[in-house]
This record gives C-alpha cells, structure tokens and sequence, in this order.
C-alpha cells in the first residue's frame, strides 16, 4: 500500500501539469488569428504560456530542444491532409521521474488540437 502512494504521489503532479499542457493548448487554438499565423508566431506563443504556467516537465524538455539539436521539439506544427489548409498543433514529450534507487517512472504525454477550431481535438 505504501509502495502504490509513494507512485501516486511521484506522478500525480505531471498528470496535472499534462491537464494544464491541454488547457494551454485549447486556449492558443482559440485565439484569433491563429489559423493563419506562422510557426514562428505560434511558437511565441507556446513559450510565452510555459513561461506564465510554470509547467515545469514540459518546460525542461521545450528549453532543451532550443539548445541541444539531438532533442526534439515537443511541440510541433502539422499541416491537416485533407483539410483545407488547416493545421493542429501537437505535443508529445516524456517526463522521467526516479522512485525508489535505482527504478524511475517514464511517462509519455501527447496531445493535439487543430488551429482556429479550440474544441475540436484531433488526437488524444
């Protein structure tokens, strides 16, 4: 019992920064302009909102990415086939948090939502 609450409570955090990660996501999908604007501006963005949310997994990994070639961008911009020049704005990213010595948990998050449309979610 005490095992699975120690597991509980090492994980539970990014579960909850991940619920905020989706609200960021829904919210820069709803903003004006957004439909058209360009990976550039989306990115500002992004970045803007990490930097006022404090999600700290997420901000290790995005950070990195700007100064380590090797690590990718957890949050990246595609264009919809078959949509009409819509694009969704992904992220997927790990979060690796030790537990016990030598044992750690790997979490992997991803989510998506299509630009301009903050209610319609295209991958989970």
């Amino acid at each position: 019992m005490v095992l699975v609450a120690s597991a509980v409570v090492k994980v539970a955090p990014y579960y909850i920064e991940f619920n905020s990660v989706k609200s960021m996501m829904k919210e820069i999908a709803g903003e004006s302009g957004i439909k058209t604007a360009n990976k550039h501006t989306i990115n500002s963005k992004v970045a803007k909102y990490l930097n006022v949310n404090n999600l700290y997994g997420l901000e290790k990994v995005f950070y990195a990415s700007k100064n380590d070639p090797k690590i990718k961008n957890p949050f990246q911009i595609e264009r919809i086939k078959k949509g009409n020049n819509r694009k969704k704005l992904v992220v997927n990213y790990p979060v690796e948090t030790p537990w016990i010595s030598n044992l750690s948990f790997l979490i992997k998050f991803e989510h998506s939502v299509i630009l301009g449309e903050p209610d319609n979610i295209s991958g989970q």
